[in-house]
């Protein structure tokens, strides 16, 4: 691995979409930069398509590396074609007290190039981040901290942290799994799967489906088109699921006092124990004297409450 006191302060990117998870990485870095931190960090990260990877580990170091494809091919020295190339974006890869910042900048009436680019950095456990993309994968694990994700696309998964996340996309997929806190989504697009998190939910969706499983918290998910299924072993808050169109499933554990409210095309449920009002297209009543707020509503698609 190359490591350089000097950063280039013009750095091309044509950047592409693709997976980052680590396993992607398989060359050394075209170029590396390093910071030390004094307590918990921040990184600031504003690209126009990148993929960028975020991994937390021990010690306060932060390293940054830059990986690099031209015409198809992994370049890990120094080129001269690819230094010209490098001419046509500018990137400030800088640190200012215990905030690390990686913004990469295109140049005016460049056109298409061959060169791609994308971004590892390595963190301390304790770290923020805060994410601006037009575009591009964005992978953050094994971190403690606010994780805040704005991206016009590309895909975004959190694995494997804890803290709060909170992401804003008009397309792609997002996947957060083994999560410790709250988590609030806003997307235009893409699918939405929610595995293993402590904490609160909240999923705001115009488009794609949403599969939540081994949720310990209250779980409030709309989408104005798409599936919704949730498979839960705990339920200790409220379960709120809406759609505007496609059927909306929960399996959840058997035995819990409940508070039904569920509406939709048809209500498929077997109840026990149960006092209300039962109809082809509504359930509305208690299950073992009522308890936890249970709302599932569909404009057209079928609604299923299935118990374990």
């Amino acid at each position: 691995m190359k490591k350089l006191n000097y950063f280039p302060a013009l750095l091309v990117l044509t950047l592409i979409s693709f997976c980052v998870s680590a396993s992607e990485f398989q060359a050394d870095p075209y170029l590396t930069k390093e910071f030390t931190l004094n307590g918990s960090g921040n990184l600031r990260v504003e690209t126009s398509g990148s993929s960028v990877a975020v991994t937390g580990g021990n010690g306060n170091e932060v390293i940054v590396a830059v990986y690099v494809k031209y015409d198809g091919k992994e370049i890990e020295t120094e080129d001269a074609v690819v230094e010209r190339e490098l001419e046509n974006y500018t990137l400030d890869i800088s640190q200012s007290g215990n905030t690390i910042s990686v913004i990469v900048k295109k140049k005016n009436n460049i056109g298409r190039s061959k060169l791609i680019l994308s971004f590892k950095v390595q963190v301390p456990t304790e770290m923020s981040s805060k994410f601006q993309s037009s575009g591009g994968s964005i992978s953050v694990e094994g971190i403690n901290g606010n994780q805040e994700i704005a991206t016009s696309g590309g895909s975004i998964q959190v694995l494997n942290s804890r803290g709060y996340v909170n992401t804003h996309s008009s397309g792609g997929s997002l996947k957060v799994e083994n999560f410790e806190g709250n988590v609030d989504v806003q997307s235009s697009g893409g699918s939405v799967k929610v595995n293993l998190l402590t904490g609160d939910l909240k999923v705001n969706t115009s488009g794609g489906s949403v599969n939540l499983e081994e949720i310990s918290g209250s779980i409030s998910a709309n989408t104005s088109g798409g599936s919704i299924r949730a498979q839960l072993s705990n339920l200790e808050k409220e379960l709120s699921m809406k759609s505007s169109g496609g059927s909306i499933t929960a399996v959840v554990p058997d035995g819990l006092g409940l508070n039904l409210d569920l509406s939709g095309g048809r209500v498929n449920s077997k109840l026990s124990n149960f006092s209300g009002e039962v109809k082809k297209d509504r359930i509305l009543g208690k299950i073992n004297g009522g308890g936890i707020p249970v709302t599932m509503q569909s404009s057209g698609g079928s609604i299923n409450l299935e118990f374990n």
